[in-house]
């Protein structure tokens, strides 16, 4: 019988038990002190370096973006799009971990860089099939990255910029449709987030400015009534 191996992590299964109720997912440094995120699942562990590409091999984002500053013309051909394609997979691996444990500007860094494989495919993909297929996933990553991005804010206690942030991506997801396209649920669900934040009047001092709307319009108060009738209209 062989002798067991070093690496075996029977013992880090043992002390950290999968937990079929939520994401199990921690944050951990390696030996040589980089940063590394850790995700428990049902038969063992996946462990992911937290900067860079997660699985620690050669950016294609990176390199790809150099050779374009090297030659402006530069084409993707469908070898290069479909290495752009997994590593946006992994990107995407990575950043549901971060959300997770709410990690915001991480998880802002990593929808925008898969956003910028989107955009490089899209604009200099050779092969039609390569610059639409990442198309249909573009409102799920706006919308990630604005939630990730309204909720870091909401930490400081900047409602109205969240607000912002949250309509500004609905704009973006929008300006991007094509005239005919239906919209994605990911807009109701940005102007559902917004709406929470909206500040709202107590329903006691709506109904007085109804109240007094009628009392106006009743007395012929025309002015009155123009002026509380402006006031209603701009409530949420």
């Amino acid at each position: 019988m062989e002798p067991p191996l070093e690496d075996d992590i029977t013992a880090i299964l043992e002390a950290w038990r999968f937990d079929p109720e939520r994401v199990n997912v921690r944050f951990i440094e390696a030996v040589d002190g980089r940063p590394l995120i850790q995700v428990r699942v049902e038969m063992g562990l996946l462990q992911m370096n937290r900067d860079g590409r997660p699985d620690g091999g050669r950016d294609e984002l990176e390199a790809l973006e150099a050779e374009i500053i090297a030659d402006e013309g530069f084409r993707i051909d469908a070898e290069r799009a479909a290495a752009l394609r997994a590593e946006a997979v992994l990107i995407h691996q990575r950043y549901v971990a971060l959300l997770s444990l709410e990690a915001y500007e991480l998880v802002v860094r990593d929808a925008t860089r898969n956003l910028r494989i989107f955009d490089l495919c899209r604009d200099r993909g050779v092969d039609p099939e390569d610059r639409g297929l990442l198309e249909q996933f573009r409102a799920q990553v706006v919308a990630t990255r604005s939630r990730a991005a309204a909720l870091g804010v909401l930490r400081e206690g900047r409602v109205g910029e969240a607000r912002r942030l949250l309509d500004a991506a609905v704009e973006e997801i929008r300006a991007g449709l094509a005239p005919e396209a239906v919209e994605p649920p990911e807009i109701p669900m940005l102007e559902g987030m917004r709406d929470i934040l909206q500040p709202r009047l107590p329903a006691s001092q709506r109904h007085e400015l109804e109240r007094r709307l009628h009392a106006a319009l009743a007395a012929e108060n025309y002015e009155l009534a123009a002026i509380l009738r402006d006031e209603l209209r701009q409530l949420p």
